[in-house]
């Protein structure tokens, strides 16, 4: 058994908690999400632990399209990390523990970064609902998730659906769930560990033969599809059940979503059209959305035309970008204002472009009334140079300054 010092880790964490600016970027966000004007549009700073390469120690996979930039230029707000540790996912899946004392650093490099960004931690399990199939999975050592094999159609419809909570690795979720819950520090909340669409999951079980099946069986692709939605819907109460938080609201990473209380990833979406998406996938993430009053929907890639079906919807309330800088990402967030949604993540900064260019591109983004979006700064991607970056508190100043000059009031 690994006997990790997750009281240190805690200790290090509550230290470092601001909860008057938490309070703040709360306020700030909740107004966002409720299309309301708040005093400034937030600005969601952090530091990410860097990818560190085919080793134990990659620490990249822990919170997905959440990974912040912001600090200090050359500076690393958590150099305790190099004295501690670390464990790989397979011994985080086995240990609750384990599990927390590893996001914990995460969250130590964000409550260290002055700014609006919200503080929660999730259970890496995001991968289990493929287990409620029968699938074995295996867990590398360099952090990712894999199925050893796929099934057919009428194997994933043959499931026990009336009693899906009992089945796969729910109970391991459940377990780090209530681990989680009682030994979170003050101000750290949870992530649910539901965080990828039907779609993602009937081709997770699946593999490529769902896309012929699409074509070959669609009555039972459609049964399918709908039936996960289901699931989603039953195992997304029964964590929120634990966790006694509201149908409602969500906290992803360092987002808290007002309006909405489901993530949804839907990553396969190029792999059809459009029309495809709106007839087989649309109508079960609708209904899962219903159920918990709007819901956050992510894909990485360029899909201009998915896109506009997914700005036709009611039901979505937050879209995330996973490659915001393939996109036009003024006339992208206010198409996705214009449809009664909040755009939610980052906008890519130029190679060595200046800082405050890249805010005022930020504050123009976020519109007059400074609620189009809740924005994260990025910074290096795929090895291209940035820029250099402040201490975060200049970097808030020049943000709340710009907006004075952009958009007085």
């Amino acid at each position: 058994m690994i006997n990790v010092d997750l009281n240190a880790v805690k200790d290090l964490v509550q230290e470092s908690i601001d909860l008057e600016r938490l309070r703040r970027g709360f306020e700030r966000q909740t107004q966002v999400c409720k299309r309301q004007s708040p005093d400034y549009a937030p600005l969601l700073l952090g530091h990410s632990q860097a990818f560190l390469g085919q080793r134990k120690e990659n620490r990249e996979y822990k919170l997905g399209e959440s990974v912040l930039s912001g600090g200090a230029s050359g500076k690393n707000p958590v150099p305790e990390l190099n004295d501690y540790p670390h464990y790989c996912l397979a011994e985080q899946i086995a240990s609750p523990k384990v599990m927390l004392y590893e996001a914990l650093w995460e969250v130590l490099g964000w409550s260290r970064t002055p700014s609006d960004t919200q503080l929660s931690v999730r259970p890496n399990l995001h991968w289990f609902s493929g287990t409620c199939f029968g699938l074995d999975y295996k867990a590398s050592a360099e952090g990712t998730v894999w199925f050893n094999e796929h099934i057919g159609i009428d194997q994933a419809l043959d499931i026990d659906w009336d009693n899906v909570e009992k089945s796969g690795e729910v109970g391991r979720v459940v377990e780090h769930l209530h681990f989680f819950k009682d030994n979170i520090p003050e101000g750290v909340n949870i992530y649910y560990p539901i965080s990828i669409g039907p779609l993602s999951i009937a081709d997770a079980i699946l593999g490529q033969d769902i896309w012929l099946l699409f074509y070959d069986q669609p009555e039972k692709m459609r049964r399918l599809i709908s039936n996960i939605s289901d699931m989603i819907i039953k195992l997304l109460k029964l964590f929120k059940g634990i966790l006694g938080d509201p149908l409602g609201s969500a906290w992803v990473g360092p987002l808290h979503m007002a309006r909405g209380g489901v993530k949804l990833g839907d990553d396969s979406i190029v792999m059809m059209s459009p029309e495809m998406h709106k007839e087989f996938v649309l109508p079960s993430i609708e209904k899962i959305c219903s159920v918990f009053s709007g819901g956050y929907w992510h894909s990485c890639g360029y899909f201009p035309e998915h896109l506009k079906v997914i700005n036709s919807s009611e039901k979505i309330t937050v879209i995330n970008l996973g490659e915001p800088e393939v996109w036009n990402m003024p006339d992208t967030v206010t198409r996705i204002f214009e449809s009664g949604q909040l755009y939610y993540g980052g906008w890519a900064r130029l190679p060595n472009e200046p800082l405050e260019e890249y805010l005022r591109r930020g504050v123009e983004i976020c519109g007059p009334e400074r609620n189009r979006a809740i924005l994260f700064a990025m910074g290096e991607k795929f090895g291209v140079k940035s820029g250099d970056w402040p201490e975060a508190n200049q970097t808030m100043d020049l943000w709340h300054r710009l907006q004075d000059d952009i958009y007085p009031r």
